[in-house]
């Protein structure tokens, strides 16, 4: 029998290579409910080719610009976060919309801004606990490393200086993540021992 939540929506966010889309899949399946990823949202405005009314740019930051992994770390990790700014309105839509529908899901990735959860449409449904965030983080720049060239992420992966810099502005991007989530008091959850994150995530969205 699928196990019940005592949420309506369930928030998951960090750095790449912290588990995030495993453990949504995983905790979405025992509930018997559906999953998301908002890298999915993420393309299909980029491949659409859509204008945004407000950071357009840091949308097609990755897409357009030439030889991305060789900018400074500040810009990257800068443009991880201009994503999550413009992920806002997509990523709230469909939060909104699956608490007003009754349906049950869990949405995941590195595109979610902390922030959303103040957002005056969000901020509601998290006051009345049927929306939950929580940051996953790791606790070492090598977690990351290792997680991205396991999953063979990216285009430059035999590029090692390339590989050192995206793990940098990804750690980088983590440290900040992790800093906005505690200022808003959201929890924050270490992805090791992979084993047992999906409990802990679980007991520490339920103490919300």
């Amino acid at each position: 029998m699928p196990q019940s939540q005592p949420w309506q929506v369930l928030v998951l966010y960090g750095a790449s290579g912290t588990g995030k889309s495993t453990v949504a899949s995983q905790i979405a399946r025992e509930r018997g409910i559906s999953w998301m990823q908002v890298d999915d949202l993420r393309l299909t405005l980029q491949y659409s080719r859509a204008t945004l009314p407000e950071h357009n740019d840091e949308l097609y930051f990755f897409l357009n610009t030439r030889d991305v992994w060789t900018r400074n770390l500040d810009e990257i990790r800068d443009a991880f976060i201009g994503t999550t700014q413009a992920m806002v309105p997509a990523v709230r839509v469909v939060i909104d919309s699956h608490v007003v529908t009754g349906a049950p899901m869990v949405i995941e990735g590195d595109g979610v801004l902390p922030a959303l959860a103040e957002d005056p449409v969000i901020a509601q449904w998290v006051t009345a606990g049927v929306v939950r965030f929580c940051c996953i983080t790791a606790k070492s720049r090598s977690e990351l490393v290792v997680n991205m060239i396991s999953r063979g992420r990216g285009d430059h992966l035999d590029n090692a200086d390339r590989v050192e810099l995206h793990a940098d502005a990804n750690w980088a991007f983590n440290h900040w993540l992790v800093a906005e989530s505690l200022r808003l008091s959201i929890p924050v959850v270490p992805c090791q021992p992979f084993e047992t994150l999906t409990q802990r995530i679980c007991s520490a969205v339920s103490e919300v």
